[in-house]
């Protein structure tokens, strides 16, 4: 998600703004066509939702992509962190959304912030750790070790959401939840795939 060169440059800000405006598009867009009641928000949640777990995936699976099928991926390893930082913008409006729906008395249940509110706060410590100074301090082998359990626990609570119901009742919600579902499955494949295969070739030289 997060390189090992710290420097932000121009291209990754835009990224990032990008993202966050595609998440304002969405959620006016939901709350125009639903209201501004709990419905509208839920749409607003979905999507936004739906638009953050696009942008984890190249961060997550990018390099297994490149393990497994070779430098037609690169693109996605070289701009990890760019996806990732993307994703930690776009997700600044998913949380006022919750937010929202707090106050307007309808908060989701308590379970739900116990089981996603840590994969949200890795999102940040991540960001937060895309600085240079941080990461010398934490040392390459820590940050290694923090990135891994991250950026799995963060696919764990897409996956557990995406893979829930994924063909339930009609053709809207087989939309909305399948195709999104099969990815969180393949990226996991890929990225699972490529950890084997480097584990195969550390043993194989020694």
């Amino acid at each position: 998600m997060i390189s090992s060169r710290m420097n932000f440059r121009p291209g990754i800000t835009w990224c990032a703004s990008a993202a966050l405006c595609v998440s304002v598009l969405l959620s006016t867009v939901a709350l125009v066509a639903f209201g501004r009641s709990e419905r509208g928000l839920d749409a607003a949640l979905m999507l936004t939702g739906r638009w953050a777990f696009l942008l984890f995936l190249p961060a997550y699976a990018g390099s297994g992509l490149v393990a497994l099928f070779g430098d037609k991926f690169y693109f996605l390893k070289q701009h990890a962190r760019s996806f990732g930082l993307a994703l930690a913008a776009a997700m600044l409006v998913h949380v006022g959304l919750i937010g929202w729906l707090c106050a307007i008395g309808a908060a989701p249940a308590r379970g739900v912030f116990v089981f996603f509110g840590p994969p949200l706060i890795c999102i940040y410590i991540l960001a937060l750790f895309s600085l240079n100074a941080l990461q010398r301090s934490l040392g390459r082998q820590l940050f290694w070790l923090l990135r891994t359990v991250a950026m799995n626990y963060i696919a764990f609570a897409f996956a557990t959401d995406l893979l829930s119901n994924p063909f339930g009742v009609g053709f809207k919600h087989i939309v909305l939840y399948a195709p999104f579902a099969l990815l969180s499955v393949l990226g996991f494949a890929a990225y699972a795939s490529a950890q084997l295969l480097s584990i195969r070739k550390a043993f194989v030289a020694t």
